[in-house]
């Protein structure tokens, strides 16, 4: 019988009646054997049938029961329920390992370009500015990421765009005022100061191409600055090309910031809503975060300014945070690893003790790859600086650990900050970073590096226990 076709039956004469309806209920099982295995009630079975065309009529006369609904029950009871298994939905968090590779590798590219401008960076002045222009460019990018994201996140591409050419504007402003106060204040007025705010700026420019997927006009704009300061180190570091070296690092920047403009410029003016007070309410955690979070990265250049214990010119500081920030990339493949693999386990288990044992041996085991990725950067970052005569200057295994430590440390933040955002962890890592601060403060003659492992240790236990404690539970996956 073909679907909505209802057969015409003659009513059941008395000695007949019980022994056909067998028969024909038995047919009527078969035909709608699917709508009823899986129905998860009779009410089911009875709309299914209804949508067929059988009426209250048709059952009484057909198959003597009072209604349509009736019969459903009778069906209900004769086909047992065996519902299909719904068809596997495509894994969300599946990624390219290529795009993060190439995302860690520019994340960490700049930094080839802090020796070309090493004499800029070794008066004691740059120091204080490339600490504000660090800090005020990392918070005010992280705001200026989630801003664009969470218009991403409701499919309203032309409002991110908008958000996202709007904040960097306003960020360039805010953070060019501030890195110049600096300089005002410090008597550092000069090319460190310049260098300083570019810095900035450039890292608000990437942001907004990172976040509007425009990588590859993000090494466009790179090219020219990372191929100068590359000869440049091939060549020795020769005074004779520092010029044209910085040069081309100013061409890079213009190119950069002329791309993310660029690009967000393509939705037609007033095509979406513009920026809401509710939305700079919700990005400040954001904002905290990137500036605490700078904070821990950039403690060795603060102490400098703390205690005269610290050595070590401010480019050598800025070289050696070079394989924490490659390894962003590998974080963020991780971080889509972790989240499919809990994917999978919320699948195969049932109960929430062994999803809860399943998400801890998930936790631990991205945090090992993710310290043995570090640490791999980490010695080839030196042996590459060994050979072209640069640094990071580590002589020891106390600066591996402190640093390998630190970016476990940021790695754990940023996953904690991907599910329940960064409220979550904004008072360990400003807790932490307070604790640095103090003790170089109070104790003037203090290794930097044994501060910085000892502080950033004790959090990451703390990070990773608390991650535990949240990430534990199936909700949290969904």
């Amino acid at each position: 019988m073909s679907a909505g076709a209802v057969p015409e039956l003659e009513p059941l004469q008395p000695s007949l009646a019980r022994p056909v309806a067998e028969v024909q209920l038995a047919d009527l099982c078969e035909r709608y054997e699917s709508l009823c295995a899986n129905a998860v009630d009779p009410l089911e079975i009875a709309a299914g049938l209804e949508a067929e065309g059988f009426s209250d009529q048709t059952v009484r006369v057909g198959f003597g029961f009072p209604d349509v609904f009736a019969l459903a029950e009778d069906l209900h009871r004769r086909v047992p329920p065996s519902p299909a298994e719904p068809p596997p939905q495509p894994d969300p968090w599946r990624t390219s390992v290529w795009r993060h590779a190439l995302r860690g590798l520019l994340f960490g590219l700049p930094s080839l370009c802090y020796p070309v401008a090493a004499p800029l960076l070794s008066d004691v002045d740059a120091v204080p500015l490339l600490v504000v222009s660090t800090i005020v460019s990392w918070a005010l990018s992280q705001g200026l990421s989630y801003l664009g994201y969470s218009r991403l996140g409701n499919t309203n591409r032309d409002g991110a765009r908008r958000v996202l050419r709007l904040g960097m504007l306003s960020s360039v402003v805010l953070l060019v005022a501030t890195v110049g106060l600096g300089a005002v204040l410090t008597g550092g007025i000069g090319p460190a100061a310049v260098f300083a705010a570019g810095q900035g700026v450039y890292l608000l420019a990437a942001t907004v191409l990172f976040v509007d997927r425009g990588e590859w006009w993000l090494v466009a704009g790179l090219a020219p600055g990372v191929l100068a300061s590359a000869v440049f180190l091939a060549l020795g570091a020769p005074d004779g090309l520092r010029a044209g070296a910085l040069a081309a690092l100013a061409v890079s920047l213009a190119l950069i910031s002329g791309f993310a403009i660029g690009r967000t410029s393509w939705p037609a003016p007033g095509a979406s809503a513009p920026l809401r007070w509710s939305e700079l309410r919700a990005a400040w955690p954001y904002l905290a975060f990137g500036a605490i979070a700078a904070g821990l990265l950039a403690f060795p250049l603060l102490a400098m300014l703390l205690t005269p214990s610290a050595s070590g010119g401010a480019s050598n500081a800025m070289l050696a945070s070079l394989p924490l920030s490659l390894s962003m990339g590998a974080a963020e493949w991780l971080l889509y690893r972790y989240r499919s693999g809990t994917r999978r386990l919320l699948q195969r288990t049932t109960r929430v003790e062994d999803f809860a044992a399943g998400a801890w041996r998930e936790l631990g085991g991205t945090v090992v790859r993710y310290l043995l990725c570090t640490a791999v950067l980490m010695a080839a970052t030196r042996e590459l600086g060994a050979v072209v005569g640069i640094g990071p200057q580590w002589t020891s295994m106390l600066a591996y650990a402190a640093y390998l430590v630190l970016g476990g440390t940021l790695f754990l933040a940023l996953l904690l900050q991907a599910f329940s955002g960064p409220a979550s962890v904004l008072s360990w890592t400003g807790g932490a970073l307070a604790v640095e601060v103090g003790y170089v403060v109070f104790d003037r003659a203090a290794s930097v590096l044994r501060v910085q492992l000892l502080v950033c240790g004790g959090l990451l236990i703390a990070l990773v226990l608390h991650a535990g404690a949240v990430l534990d539970k199936p909700a949290r996956h969904r």
